[in-house]
């Protein structure tokens, strides 16, 4: 009896010791992403509160979506989009990963070769960039918003209800469209 109970207090102590192990460099790890975007934050010019309320609109994202933050100001989604996020104050998305000086933000930011989303109209509002041509599915993207189709010259993108029925194709890129409700649709293929 007294063997098993000795038996008994080394596997407790040696679990705790494990999970005070795990515990302390994920905790590390993740202080220094968040330094490592609150830098970069600074360095592009934010307060501390706009820093602050940057990182708490990025983690209710996470919560949301899931996926990495990979930037102050973008996420990295499991589906392989990407969403960058405005800063508090502004209009428009900007790259918070560039170099000092070219970060400014600009009216219908999309790379070359992606179909970009906004949450406002006219691109405005945060972005989800979508390069893969796959279904992409929405999750809470409602709303009056734009899109700029930026693919290559004539790609055509297509949005689908919730049985993935096509219900709007979009003119070949490059194309805009300054305002359109997201609301009736549930997936986006951007090919």
């Amino acid at each position: 009896m007294f063997v098993l109970k000795r038996c008994a207090s080394t596997v407790a102590a040696a679990f705790i010791v494990l999970a005070v192990g795990l515990t302390g460099p994920a905790s590390a790890g993740t202080a220094q992403g968040e330094a490592r975007f609150d830098g970069q934050a600074r360095a592009a010019g934010l307060t501390v509160g706009q820093t602050e309320a940057l990182q708490a609109k990025m983690d209710r994202y996470l919560a949301r979506h899931g996926g990495q933050q990979v930037a102050a100001n973008e996420i990295r989604l499991t589906d392989g989009a990407t969403l960058t996020v405005t800063v508090p104050g502004e209009a428009y998305v900007r790259d918070m990963a560039a170099p000092a000086g070219t970060r400014s933000a600009a009216q219908w930011e999309c790379d070359y070769e992606y179909f970009c989303m906004y949450r406002e109209t006219l691109g405005m509002g945060d972005r989800l960039a979508l390069y893969y041509c796959q279904d992409y599915a929405l999750n809470n993207w409602v709303g009056e918003g734009s899109y700029y189709n930026n693919q290559t010259r004539g790609t055509q993108a297509q949005f689908k209800d919730q049985n993935r029925t096509v219900i709007h194709t979009t003119l070949g890129a490059p194309w805009s469209m300054a305002s359109f409700d997201w609301t009736p649709v549930w997936y986006v293929k951007p090919c």
